[in-house]
């Protein structure tokens, strides 16, 4: 089996509850499936075969050189610090509103300088609202996103997303994969 069908497989059994009565997810769709990616890659070694999946993925997209992974703080950490063990690379959270103190900074981890390549992850990209915020922050800051990799892909949002930004960009898992229906659609 190979490594994306691992995780597939991985995020079924450890991070994929559904039950009768719709969950509320992040983006305030409503959803009778709900993914935990964080609990799908609780294990060491489970973490590490998200991150070389990633770094697969990356590869097969023809993403080889980037200094540093990351995205949206929480969501995005675990697989950020993957990639960046597998791929020996640095890694970076960006939070949600810059730090009110000490030296405000809205990018945590690496010291990220204009012109720096980097990856863009999160680990369950619902319509996309997270992994486009910290896109737009890294934007602001003139650091260039070459490519982009998400545990779990519930839609088809981000990918138009990064399609229009002409970032290559590929999920390990998708609601296909997991046999689901896409985020906005009654099951």
């Amino acid at each position: 089996m190979d490594r994306r069908a691992r995780i597939v497989d991985l995020v079924a059994r450890l991070g994929l509850e559904r039950r009768d009565e719709p969950f509320t997810l992040t983006s305030g769709e409503r959803s009778h499936e709900y993914i935990d990616g964080k609990k799908a890659l609780a294990r060491g070694a489970d973490l590490r075969l998200a991150g070389e999946a990633a770094v697969d993925a990356l590869a097969e997209l023809g993403v080889h050189e980037y200094d540093a992974a990351g995205g949206l703080t929480m969501g995005a950490d675990p697989l950020a610090h993957a990639i960046a063990i597998v791929a020996d690379v640095a890694w970076f959270s960006v939070r949600k509103e810059a730090k009110g103190h000490g030296q405000r900074r809205s990018v945590e981890g690496a010291r990220l300088e204009a012109g720096a390549r980097v990856v863009l992850v999160d680990d369950v990209v619902t319509t996309g609202g997270s992994i486009q915020q910290a896109f737009h922050v890294l934007d602001a800051l003139r650091i260039v996103v070459v490519g982009a990799v998400t545990l779990v892909d519930r839609g088809d949002v981000a990918g138009e997303f990064f399609a229009d930004h002409g970032v290559a960009y590929a999920p390990l898992a998708s609601y296909r994969d997991l046999e689901i229906p896409p985020v906005g659609v009654d099951a």
